[in-house]
């Protein structure tokens, strides 16, 4: 079982793998904010570096920017949007 900390090793190292050169331009982010667990999966945020670090909307990465890492096996998959609007994975609860 992967704790919340051990998953996002695994969720940076397949941004780091999908976008391969690019991997220094997006990144996880939300402080815990986008960073969640449920049930078998956790799930991550990411989005451009230059967003992250000025909040500035210009630098935003629209679309799903979410990975999960399932929990037993720490296998990573991006979902996509319909996915992400289906499981509201960020919204309190």
């Amino acid at each position: 079982m992967y704790t919340m900390d051990q998953a996002e090793r695994l969720a940076s190292e397949a941004l780091r793998e999908k976008y391969g050169k690019w991997s220094d331009q997006v990144a996880l982010y939300g402080n815990g904010e986008f960073a969640t667990k449920m049930g078998e999966f956790f799930y991550f945020g990411f989005n451009s570096v230059k967003y992250i670090e000025t909040r500035d909307h210009k630098y935003f990465n629209y679309g799903p920017n979410c990975i999960s890492v399932h929990g037993e096996t720490g296998e990573c998959r991006f979902l996509d949007i319909h996915e992400v609007l289906a499981l509201k994975p960020f919204e309190a609860r």
